[in-house]
């Protein structure tokens, strides 16, 4: 239950209560709070300059209280509010603290990948441990430490608390278990890891049982894990929350496990052992103390309401005598009058009472005559009921005996029966034994009789085969060569002709199988029949049964026997096929001669391009490998970048430390030998500390062997590219080249297409100046290559003088050439059109190259 609840304005941190149960510290965002319980309120009592406190505790004894202030734990006194310690140490901030069972040691873990051991007289650090690959979030001791019995110091009384530093023994804890960010749970004793279990979930949160036996752990999924003291591994997991827990708590008396989570749920477990009983409870030798803190305030106010509670209950007590002695004289008079009353009644009840008396003595005497005479009629009754049953025995007897001598007729007539249907049986299984021998020696023959047939099929077809294969090789080892993708189909056909066959055979072998099953059949009839002599009332039953059997096995034979004759003519057929397959395997050799050339020509175009699409897929892996080396380069400078960043976090705690202790200095700038003091301290901590000297060295040598390393890598990528780049430069010489050739041809082959076009305008424009018809020498031209007979055809004609004009055609003819030679003129036009397009295509296939995220210099 909700015993009390105080709202503040701001989010609370972190809370801790004082053994004694009479204080509690609350962490807030700009101080910690220290707060009595009072009864029904929560009071604040002092504020400490702790900002953020996300961690608080007090000590085993209440004297102590220690809190955390980012990477500083502060340790106060309780009863003065004195700051007794500072602990510094940690480089990030401190996640946990607990304390020893004697108060005199504190242990701390950091998410800096530590766990210290600090003195709290001395403010120094025992012991540490340091572990890189791991954030601590929690540590905790199992110390375990009885309980005494102390004076509060607001009452005399006495209450039950946990042992304080003047009662316990100053020897140190048996071991501290801490997890972290490594999903371990480890045990560590003199500054060294123990033991240490892997987890698949993160632990959280840790806390010990009072008595020292149970290791309660925290998972970031939720569940909450109970570990046995000595640890080996085994816990039990029970899913507390949704979220990571936050919180684990258990009660003095080891009876309930409290845990909070990150989804806002408190959950308040009993622990038990695994047979669902109670764990024996952490030894206590009191209960817990009554006694509560209360203001002066509430105490005046109470004082005040006592007194007036004093006056009132005087006067009312007054008031109350005086009302008593009037109801007492009111109550003498009216019991006189309900005393005359009752001695009125008591005399009328006296004459009623005798008139009853004597009422009930006649009443008596009336039921003893009633009842003498229900008697007689009772002993009348019973004397004729035994005289009716004793007849009745009589003639059951008589019945008895004339029944007994039926049943003996009845069972000679029966072992009668019994006999003769012996003889019966007998005479039946003889007739029937004799009618299965003759229908096995039947069924023998016709085995027979289809053994001999299918060896004469097995003959045929292995001699069709033969023939089949030997035709069929003979005349495919000729042309095997020029013919295989066609013949595929055919091997196809052959295939399946072979795996119907197959399938004959295996018609065959179940034919076999159904034969052997007649005779284990057979067999299995003669074990029944020796059967049959002890069970006579089946043997109806199951020779019915057996004719049907032989019924359907008759008709099966016979429809297989169809069936091999369906499979005959199948044969026949497939022969027939087979003649025509061979007919058009020669029609189809004819066809495919055509098409094995096409087949050809298609390959070399293939190859070809296959050729182009191998040096594409070269160029993009070169291009990837390219890729790869740049990212490589670019986590190299990211990690030199961690390292910077690392360096100057420290250069920045290391002033921030040394800031902290100048203001200490400061504070004694007037007592000139505590500040020198002070000083010394400084320079022994800051310029004599070797760790930090250390730890720049480890860094600077971890940088530079990355740095080597680093440079290695990039030398040998460097000359692995280089070769790529030399067998790239090969490839795309060549490539030029093949383009350069290429464009020449295209070049040439217009350049004469141009003079085509000047001879032709040359030809027009003297026909024009001439008015005269122009002689033709050759015949429309309507293709490129008929252009190129036309200018070959002057030197053919050399013989012909030059003088000598050429026949004139008729203007009609002249005129339809000339139509048709601009259309050609046109023509041309756009095909030299479409090969600049090419060739622009082409240069631009030799100068492009897959895009990537940084463009390639050219080359």
């Amino acid at each position: 239950t909700n015993e009390q609840t105080k709202y503040f304005p701001e989010e609370a941190y972190s809370v801790a209560f004082h053994p004694s149960g009479y204080h509690i510290l609350v962490g807030f965002s700009d101080k910690l709070r220290f707060m009595n319980v009072l009864l029904g309120e929560i009071a604040k009592c002092m504020e400490f300059d702790v900002r953020s406190c996300r961690e608080c505790r007090f000590s085993n004894g209440g004297q102590y209280f220690a809190a955390v202030n980012s990477n500083l734990i502060q340790v106060f006194n309780t009863y003065t509010f004195e700051n007794v310690a500072n602990l510094r140490g940690h480089t990030g901030k401190v996640r946990s603290i607990c304390w020893s069972s004697d108060d005199t040691r504190l242990f701390s873990a950091g998410i800096e990948v530590s766990v210290y051991e600090w003195n709290i007289k001395d403010s120094r650090r025992l012991t540490e441990i340091v572990l890189k690959s791991c954030s601590y979030s929690c540590v905790v001791t199992n110390d375990v430490f009885p309980p005494v019995t102390v004076n509060t110091p607001s009452s005399g009384s006495s209450s039950t608390l946990p042992a304080t530093s003047s009662t316990m023994s100053l020897s140190g804890p048996k071991s501290v278990f801490a997890v972290g960010s490594d999903k371990k749970l480890k045990e560590i004793s003199d500054s060294q890891i123990v033991k240490d279990y892997d987890s698949p979930v993160c632990l959280t949160q840790l806390s010990i049982s009072h008595s020292g036996k149970i290791l309660f752990a925290g998972t970031e999924m939720g569940s909450v894990r109970a570990y046995r003291l000595p640890l080996t591994g085994e816990f039990f997991e029970f899913q507390a929350h949704i979220g990571p827990v936050s919180r684990l708590k258990i009660s003095t008396d080891d009876t309930f496990l409290f845990s909070t989570s990150d989804d806002c749920t408190l959950t308040v477990m009993e622990v038990r052992d695994s047979k669902e009983r109670k764990l024996p409870k952490a030894p206590v030798d009191a209960d817990f103390s009554d006694e509560i803190l209360v203001s002066r305030l509430d105490v005046e106010e109470k004082n005040a309401q006592v007194n007036e509670m004093k006056n009132k209950y005087e006067e009312l007590t007054l008031q109350h005598e005086y009302q008593m002695k009037l109801k007492e004289l009111n109550h003498q008079e009216k019991t006189k009058e309900i005393g005359e009353k009752m001695n009125h009644d008591i005399d009328a009840w006296k004459i009623r009472y005798d008139a009853l008396v004597q009422e009930k003595h006649e009443s008596e005497g009336e039921a003893k005559e009633n009842l003498k005479i229900l008697e007689a009629r009772y002993q009348q009754k019973l004397s004729d009921m035994d005289r009716k049953y004793q007849q009745k025995i009589v003639d059951e007897v008589e019945r008895y005996h004339q029944l007994s001598i039926s049943k003996d007729e009845m069972q000679e007539d029966f072992e009668r029966q019994v006999f003769l249907l012996k003889e019966s049986h007998l005479k039946m299984t003889q007739e029937l034994s004799e009618e299965y021998q003759t229908k096995y020696r039947d069924d023998l023959v016709r085995l027979e009789r289809a053994k001999d047939e299918r060896e004469q099929m097995v003959k045929e077809f292995d001699e069709t085969r033969k023939q089949i294969e030997d035709d069929i090789e003979f005349e495919i080892e000729d042309q095997k060569e020029q013919y295989e993708e066609k013949l595929a189909s055919e091997r196809a056909t052959a295939l399946q002709l072979n795996a119907e066959n197959n399938t004959l055979k295996k018609r065959f072998s179940t034919l076999q199988k159904d034969i052997d099953d007649h005779k284990e059949e057979i067999t299995s009839l003669f074990e029944q029949k020796k059967q049959l002599y002890h069970t006579i009332h089946q043997l109806e039953k199951e020779v019915g049964g057996l004719k049907k059997e032989i019924k359907e096995r008759d008709e099966t034979i016979g429809d297989k026997e169809k069936r091999i004759y369906d499979l005959k003519k199948k044969n026949q057929e497939l022969e027939k096929f087979k003649f025509v397959l061979d007919y058009k395997i020669k029609e189809l050799k004819k066809q495919i001669e055509p098409l094995n050339k096409e087949i050809g020509s298609t390959r070399g175009q293939i190859k070809e391009m296959d050729g182009e699409l191998e040096r594409y897929h070269k160029t993009c892996a070169n291009q990837e490998l390219t890729i790869a080396d740049l990212r490589l380069k670019v986590e190299t400078l990211q990690k030199e970048i961690g390292v910077g960043r690392r360096k100057a976090s420290l250069a920045d705690a290391l002033s921030k430390r040394f800031r902290v202790d100048l203001q200490e200095c400061i504070q004694h700038i007037q007592d000139p030998k505590p500040l020198k003091e002070a000083v010394k301290k400084l320079y022994q901590k800051y310029m004599e500390d070797p760790d930090i000297d250390k730890e720049d060295v480890g860094l600077e040598v971890e940088i530079q062997q990355e740095y080597q390393r680093q440079r290695e890598h990039l030398e040998r990528m460097v000359a692995s590219l280089r070769k790529k780049l030399s067998k790239d430069e090969e490839i795309h010489r060549s490539d030029n080249q093949r383009i350069m050739t290429e464009n020449m041809a295209l070049i040439t082959e217009i350049n004469n297409l141009r003079r085509e076009l000047r001879v032709v305008k040359q030809n027009k424009e003297k026909e024009k100046d001439k008015d005269t018809v122009v002689p033709v020498a050759s015949p429309p031209v309507t293709t490129l290559k008929q252009l190129k007979k036309l200018k070959l055809a002057p030197s053919t004609n050399s013989n012909t003088p030059r003088d000598t004009p050429p026949l004139s055609p008729p203007p009609a003819i002249l005129g339809n050439s000339l139509i048709e030679a601009s259309k050609i003129i046109e023509i041309q036009k756009e095909e030299i059109r479409k090969l600049r397009k090419r060739i622009e295509e082409l240069e631009n296939l030799a100068t492009s190259r897959p895009i990537s995220r940084e463009k390639l210099p050219p080359m």
